[in-house]
């Protein structure tokens, strides 16, 4: 090759170091990959406890304020608090999951929101208040946002917000609970107080709030829309080791059941669900649930002892019974499983499709036998009415022992009673005003027995289907009328149903009373309302 050829082919090479793309490419994959590590960083860095805030902790008298700010460590604050101290959280901050503790408390340890004074004593919390909580959420993978330990006790909150921060299904939102078979590591002496619990709006949250605690009351709080197609949910649920419990001036929804204690097997019978008070609280379900999700009843015992029902306003069941009172070994497991010494007085029930069904003795699995069920001054209206899916019976019951119903007024359109599978012994059925339907007392072998006549005494059967007389079913010492404004209602139209000093029924009752409800005892409006 000649010189002047080598000079053409040096001049034809590429000249050798780095160009502008060289330096444009790798400072690409230098951004990207420091792009990478900031986000995995900032979105992992909550997991490590990276820039979380310090607690800000201060003394007043003899306990500490320990203030979690906004995405502080809360957990942190909880393990460090002694008896009677106060963890406060930022109104409208948002905090991850907790488990309480099992500590050496004597005195509450209070988790609350910075705006909780905002929040009225004794008056119930709505959505609308949700700005003034602080919010405690689970992040999913089947966690509940607040959980217990074995034995955890004396713990309080007051104004938070429970819920999901995403779709993930969720079994309990809050869980209150152990699952040792032993009574010693039930957590008890908690509280629950002006709080907002309420489902992911495009996820599935089975249940509220799991009572499965002891010494534990629930007050003045909003669980709002626990109900989905195929899942039985429940706003409140408790079924093991839930004893003395107070559900107090909070409005519940839930699909299948508003609140329910009994259901799962307890592990022994130390754990059936009792010392049960609920009271002064507002029940329902939104109409737009019908059709759309599982749907079963207002409230339901399965497996109890010593429960007072008293004071609430339950409303729209939209199918079949609005309680359903009946002894379920649910499992088999749990042949003891027993309802005893219940009593439901002075509620109103407006809206369903059935009354009240009693089922004194599981009729699939092994179990005791329900005794002590009084059901005493509930004003039912609109039961079977056409809005509802239902057959309208007042009653209806199968087995148990000592059951009495009395001194009661429903608007029913079907059955006043309607026995099956085996008559309650010592049943009394008086002083009720109730609808006669098209068959009156269904199931009882002979109506105008001495028997009949010391099971129904001194009732008022209504003619609410205008049938013939000589198509009546009820024994003789009961009351016939054409209709509802025979009764002597002060203003019938007006849903005054005090029984006017000129009616029939005034002061006919076995006790002197008045026959059917007493409306002074039943709860005011202010009951929906929870002022």
């Amino acid at each position: 090759m000649s010189a002047e050829q080598i000079q053409i082919r040096r001049k034809e090479l590429p000249k050798k170091g780095w160009s502008k793309i060289h330096f444009a490419a790798i400072f690409g994959v230098i951004a990207f990959l420091g792009a990478v590590v900031t986000v995995s960083f900032f979105k992992f860095s909550d997991n490590f406890g990276l820039f979380e805030p310090p607690l800000e902790i201060s003394s007043e008298g003899n306990f500490q304020i320990i203030k979690v700010p906004a995405n502080g460590n809360l957990q942190e604050a909880i393990n460090k608090a002694k008896s009677g101290d106060i963890i406060e959280l930022q109104a409208g901050a948002v905090y991850k999951e907790i488990v309480l503790p099992n500590k050496s408390l004597t005195d509450f340890i209070t988790i609350r929101s910075s705006a909780f004074a905002k929040l009225a004593e004794n008056k119930r919390v709505s959505p609308k208040d949700s700005a003034l909580m602080a919010k405690i959420i689970t992040r999913g993978g089947g966690k509940p946002a607040v959980s217990t330990e074995n034995g955890a006790h004396h713990y309080r909150f007051i104004g938070i917000e429970f819920a999901p921060n995403n779709a993930d299904y969720i079994y309990n939102l809050v869980y209150f609970g152990t699952e040792s078979a032993k009574s010693a590591d039930v957590p008890r002496d908690l509280e629950i107080d002006r709080c907002y619990f309420r489902p992911n709006k495009t996820g599935v949250v089975r249940r509220g709030l799991a009572l499965n605690s002891a010494n534990t009351v629930v007050k003045n709080s909003y669980f709002e829309g626990f109900a989905f197609s195929g899942e039985e949910t429940q706003g409140i649920c408790g079924w093991t080791g839930t004893k003395n419990v107070k559900v107090l001036n909070n409005y519940i929804e839930g699909g299948a059941e508003n609140t329910m204690f009994g259901g799962s097997d307890p592990a022994n019978a130390e754990l059936i669900p009792q010392d049960i008070e609920v009271r002064g609280n507002y029940f329902n379900k939104p109409e737009i649930w019908k059709g759309k999700v599982s749907l079963k009843c207002l409230f339901e015992l399965k497996n109890a002892k010593r429960v007072q029902v008293s004071g609430n306003i339950f409303e729209n069941n939209w199918l079949g019974p609005a309680f359903r009172i009946t002894v379920r070994n649910d499992g088999g497991k749990a042949p003891f499983s027993v309802i005893e010494d219940v009593l439901i007085e002075n509620n109103i029930i407006n809206g369903a499709g059935d009354g009240i069904n009693i089922l004194g003795q599981d009729d699939v699995y092994p179990s005791r036998v329900m005794k002590n069920l009084t059901i005493s001054n509930n004003l039912l209206l609109n039961i079977g009415d056409k809005r509802y899916e239902g057959s309208g019976y007042f009653i209806q019951a199968s087995k148990g022992d000592n059951i009495k119903i009395s001194n009661n007024t429903s608007f029913n359109s079907g059955s006043p009673i309607i026995f099956h599978d085996g008559l309650p012994t010592n049943f009394l059925f008086r002083d009720n005003i109730a609808g006669h339907g098209n068959y009156g007392i269904h199931g009882f072998e002979n109506i105008k027995s001495p028997a009949a006549q010391r099971t129904f005494a001194n009732n008022v059967f209504v003619n609410n289907r205008s049938i013939p007389n000589s198509e009546t079913s009820f024994s003789p010492n009961n009351f016939w009328v054409s209709d509802y404004n025979s009764i002597g209602f002060v203003n019938l139209a007006g849903n005054d149903l005090r029984i006017s000093p000129n009616s029939r029924f005034k002061g006919k009752a076995a006790n002197g009373a008045n026959v059917g409800a007493d409306a002074e005892k039943l709860p005011k409006e202010t009951v929906r309302s929870g002022n």
